[in-house]
């Protein structure tokens, strides 16, 4: 066999093959058929969680500007991002004076003590009026009385954190006169904090303390964190027509900072035996809401369209309250390419609690914390 002779051989079988896979693929007994790639999930009755969406801000728990309580020049300060525990020193102030206010005090509490007990005898023994007693016992008592206010300001010249925390701000330097009242350091401690959303008034009968909450960290990927409503406030803003909720959390390795904006969900209500469908498989036409589902006919799957009354929607989910029934096969993928009657090539079905169950759990990039 010569050269082109092979040639024309290879060619003829080439194409007797491709003509026996176009028919084993589009024809059958000699008339094509329209197959269509589809995804289908098995509807099968489960709880549907009906959740609110709403931003809210973080703020920490304890958060507090720390001011002089005392008079005096500062001698120490912490520095900023210093972190200090319960009771640690924060600033220090020149306290000579103070301790001199002191040793006077002392003095004369002391001297009026002596004096009221000379007297007390000479008192029992009607020598001395009631009216020098008095006033001697008097005395004493004011003397006692700035005795305890001298020690208080000597000890205020030492500012203390009344929790533990980091400094985050300071308002003063070293070597700057101060007052009482005056702003020293902010201590801010974002081991616990706390998430305020303002929630809309309809919604006040479903949202309480206790109900569920998920956060979701915008700044870190969308990850979410499970939690609970800890605060619902009784009182309505009356211009946005809300009221607040608090979330606190625990914050072990800050990754939550205080002003930092999150996206919520607060669980209204759970539905029992309800029939969730993605919102992506409807087709809405003319104020209708139609889905295709998957229908045996003849031994073979074929589309057919059904409209359906739809109820409460969360997310990418909606629940189906007529037109679908349990064990129907609904298409969720492919929709684009359809018409009523096309042959399907189903190339995956699932079971659709299982299908929402495995979607949900793989946007859950945080550990729950209650």
């Amino acid at each position: 066999m010569n050269k082109l002779s092979i040639l024309f051989t290879a060619a003829l079988l080439g194409l007797f093959i491709t003509a026996c896979d176009e028919l084993n693929e589009n024809e059958e007994n000699g008339e094509r058929v329209r197959e269509i790639a589809v995804e289908t999930i098995t509807l099968t009755a489960d709880r549907f969680d009906d959740f609110i969406r709403l931003t809210g801000s973080v703020e920490a728990v304890s958060d507090a500007v720390i001011s002089a309580e005392a008079s005096g020049q500062v001698l120490r300060i912490a520095e900023r991002g210093q972190r200090v525990n319960r009771n640690g020193l924060i600033a220090s102030l020149d306290d000579r004076m103070l301790e001199a206010n002191v040793r006077a005090a002392r003095a004369g509490f002391d001297f009026a003590e002596e004096t009221l007990q000379r007297l007390e005898p000479l008192y029992a023994d009607s020598i001395v009026s009631v009216q020098d007693y008095r006033a001697a016992l008097t005395e004493r008592d004011a003397r006692r009385a700035q005795l305890d206010q001298a020690e208080k300001a000597l000890q205020d010249a030492e500012i203390r954190a009344p929790f533990s925390g980091r400094i985050e701000e300071r308002m003063v330097r070293t070597g700057e006169l101060i007052n009482p009242g005056m702003p020293v350091v902010r201590l801010v401690n974002t081991d616990r904090v706390r998430i305020r959303a303002g929630v809309p008034e309809r919604y006040s009968a479903e949202i309480r303390e206790g109900s569920e909450a998920i956060v979701s960290l915008r700044s870190y990927g969308g990850g979410e964190v499970n939690s609970a409503v800890t605060f619902a406030g009784s009182v309505i803003d009356p211009d946005r027509r809300t009221y607040t909720v608090e979330i606190e959390m625990e914050n072990p390795d800050g990754l939550i900072k205080p002003e930092m904006v999150v996206n919520l969900r607060l669980k209204r209500r759970a539905i029992e035996d309800a029939l969730i469908i993605p919102r992506t498989a409807i087709i809405r036409d003319e104020g209708s809401e139609n889905i295709f589902v998957a229908r045996e006919e003849n031994g073979h799957l074929v589309a057919a369209l059904t409209e359906i009354r739809t109820g409460t929607a969360t997310g990418s989910l909606i629940e189906v309250l007529e037109g679908l029934q349990e064990g129907d096969q609904v298409i969720v993928s492919g929709m684009s390419a359809l018409s009523v009657g096309d042959r399907l090539n189903v190339l995956r079905n699932e079971n659709s609690a299982e299908r929402f169950s495995r979607l949900n759990s793989g946007s859950n990039g945080m550990a729950q914390a209650r």
